[in-house]
């Protein structure tokens, strides 16, 4: 018991720093999720930009079409978002993580029908379109989810 109270687990400034580190550690995972929550919005823009310029030009790179290999990053950036998202449970509440969950949506949505549209063999506009209008839906719940990040206290 001497131990204890000469390196000081039983005196008032103990309990003061324990209090301290916890709001910091907070403060610090607020802070970190909205840092996160962008990155991972701007992650699904970005890729999302790039699978409807591949649609656009039925996923060919040069003369030769894309491989089921590469498409593995629009999986890789959904996996990414989807993981960050199941990660912030006590955000949930957060009008930015309901409408990023709809953005997650949209997103893996668009990305297993532009994989359908490339194994289907042949380019269709009215499938194109399709593709264009669910990639224009991810464009505008990107940017919901952004403007409900900036409405958000810290």
């Amino acid at each position: 018991m001497k131990l204890f109270r000469r390196a000081g687990l039983c005196r008032p400034v103990y309990f003061l720093t324990i209090a301290s580190a916890i709001v910091a550690a907070t403060a610090c995972y607020s802070s970190d999720y909205r840092r996160t929550m962008k990155a991972n919005v701007s992650l699904l823009s970005d890729m999302s930009d790039k699978l409807a310029d591949y649609c656009r030009t039925y996923f060919k790179l040069d003369d030769r079409q894309l491989s089921s290999e590469e498409m593995g990053e629009f999986y890789y950036a959904f996996n990414k978002a989807n993981a960050f998202s199941s990660s912030t449970p006590r955000e949930s509440s957060r009008p930015s993580h309901r409408d990023f969950v709809k953005l997650l949506n949209a997103y893996e949505k668009f990305a297993h029908a532009a994989d359908e549209y490339r194994l289907g063999g042949k380019s269709d506009p009215a499938v194109l379109a399709s593709l264009l209008s669910q990639h224009d839906q991810v464009r505008h719940l990107a940017g919901k989810v952004t403007e409900d990040l900036k409405n958000e206290p810290d």
